[in-house]
């Protein structure tokens, strides 16, 4: 399915323009933070087009069809030197768009060093 190719394609190149362009209006985000909240898409396709910087060469590794409009994703990365594993569960709307994201992260130490490091990227540069 051409949208979920393109979000990979965003995915491991940080194209922030691509994820903007597959994802619905609204996205229902769910990190491993479990901090589930609804984004517009424009925050959500800036905010996943952070991983890349945060996890340089993540790469997909297997595409699942899971019914119903949902997909899994299976993307593996490093950070710090240390193996990362992320899955990200994908809903499409009725035009096709990403409306829901749910990522998994494993293992936790390495989930733990990519939360802190995005978080950190993520946050508003302050004046000094």
């Amino acid at each position: 399915m051409k949208v979920v190719d393109n979000y990979k394609k965003a995915i491991e190149n940080g194209d922030e323009a691509l994820l903007k362009e597959v994802f619905a209006p609204q996205v229902r985000f769910d990190p491993p933070s479990g901090e589930s909240s609804l984004r517009p898409a424009d925050i959500a396709s800036h905010v996943m087009s952070q991983v890349v910087r945060v996890a340089p060469g993540i790469k997909n590794v297997l595409t699942a069809d899971a019914g119903s409009n949902s997909y899994l994703l299976a993307f593996e990365a490093e950070i710090e030197g240390e193996k990362l594993q992320v899955v990200d569960q994908l809903h499409l709307d009725e035009h096709e768009r990403i409306d829901h994201l749910t990522i998994y992260m494993r293992p936790i130490a390495a989930a733990q060093k990519f939360g802190g490091a995005i978080r950190q990227r993520l946050q508003p540069a302050t004046a000094s």
